[in-house]
């Protein structure tokens, strides 16, 4: 008989309160945090599932953190929580001590967006303070749908963590989830909302940024005339035209009773919307072979606040990259490509180089010609004055003699 999950909450809720009750008569004065509360959804005999252990999305705090936090719970019942300085002295590194509460805080958090474990229920006291907390632990990923389901404030935490974490494989790892909720049927409901999620990364985040979009957009602007701007106002672009044309369905004339006519018709919810000239090369399509992928990265490209040109370096640089097999990950390479651009952190150092050298060359080439010029210069004779005066006084001579007779 399977037993709904709500009943599950309440009977680990139950347990926390009478601990709190517990707790409240034996202390006078001195308000302390009861323990957080546990409920584990997997299978008792498998207490270290190998998708864990095969999880690359995890590293290995995270993995230990979810087998110290199993390993507590089958000490107490499976019904209590280990605490933060529980932890830390857990996964703490040889003749260290503890870990930092950030090592801690951060395999949490891992766990949580990737589906390993679930915050359920805040528990409070009269006051309203926070008291604890109702987590349930899992022996294999859950989807988004469940994992928003078990865990109200989970999309809330995917946020913070892809747009405030400081911490790179955070946020990497929870753009990637956002994709994949993204593309998820089953969470339709909150596709909007990752929409506005996407917008938040995309936007500017410092002044500087702020001036050199604004920089690029007045190189990019051409004056139009007014009829001319407001015609291409107007117009709409190839991708998001409607097709005017609808497919029609021609009826048998006889048809068989005995046979079904079933007609499907399949609505397409998201619709690529990729422009430019940025097309990945065949070495590159072979290193990422999801489409998804693709349009998900050459949207971004699009979108990025800079130059064309920037965005060709930024393209050539990705391909390098996933050419000389030095990257593993090419998506969340290029993913870290253009959150560097954004921020105003990528160098383009190799085109300076380029540029430099052809004008190195042309200043070579410049120089050679004036020196070829110098040298037909100094071949060249120059007549003698003396010569010249002697020539012009024989020319008058011979007119006088003319002259004479």
């Amino acid at each position: 008989m399977a037993v709904p999950t709500e009943s599950l909450i309440n009977f680990t809720l139950e347990k926390m309160q009478q601990r709190l009750i517990s707790q409240d008569t034996t202390t006078s004065g001195v308000m302390k945090s009861v323990q957080s509360g546990l409920i584990y959804a997997g299978n008792i005999h498998d207490s270290i599932p190998r998708q864990l252990l095969l999880d690359s999305r995890l590293s290995p705090i995270d993995k230990i953190t979810w087998m110290m936090i199993r390993l507590y719970a089958l000490q107490n019942e499976g019904a209590v929580f280990p605490t933060y300085d529980e932890l830390q002295l857990q996964l703490a590194s040889p003749n260290s001590g503890k870990a930092s509460r950030e090592t801690v805080s951060r395999a949490l958090l891992m766990l949580r967006i990737t589906g390993w474990l679930s915050l359920c229920k805040r528990v409070r006291d009269n006051s309203g303070c926070i008291r604890g907390n109702i987590y349930m632990q899992h022996d294999e990923p859950i989807s988004a749908f469940d994992a928003e389901t078990l865990d109200p404030y989970w999309l809330d935490t995917l946020e913070r963590a892809a747009c405030e974490n400081k911490n790179k494989s955070i946020r990497n790892t929870a753009i990637y989830i956002l994709q994949e909720v993204k593309n998820d049927s089953l969470m339709k409901h909150q596709h909007s909302r990752v929409k506005i999620i996407e917008n938040r990364l995309g936007a500017l985040q410092t002044p500087q940024q702020l001036a050199a979009e604004q920089n690029i957009n007045l190189s990019d602007t051409e004056i139009l005339p007014l009829k001319e701007n407001r015609t291409k106002q107007k117009t709409l672009s190839s991708n998001s035209e409607l097709s005017n044309k609808s497919t029609t369905y021609v009826e048998l004339k006889k048809s068989n009773r005995y046979v079904r006519n079933i007609t499907h018709s399949v609505k397409e919810t998201y619709v690529s919307k990729v422009e430019g000239n940025f097309v990945f090369s065949d070495k590159l399509n072979k290193r990422i072979t999801d489409e998804k992928d693709k349009a998900m990265l050459l949207e971004q490209l699009i979108q990025l606040p800079i130059s064309a040109e920037q965005k060709k370096s930024i393209l050539s640089q990705l391909e390098s990259g996933a050419t000389s097999g030095t990257v593993k990950n090419v998506v969340a390479y290029g993913l870290s490509l253009f959150k560097s651009a954004r921020e105003g952190r990528y160098s383009y150092s190799k085109e300076n180089r380029k540029t430099q050298k052809t004008q190195k060359t042309k200043k070579i080439n410049i120089e050679n010609k004036i020196d070829e010029f110098q040298e037909t210069t100094k071949n060249t004779s120059i007549p003698n004055p003396e010569k010249i005066k002697e020539h012009i006084f024989n020319i008058r001579k011979k007119l006088s003699g003319l002259g004479s007779n």
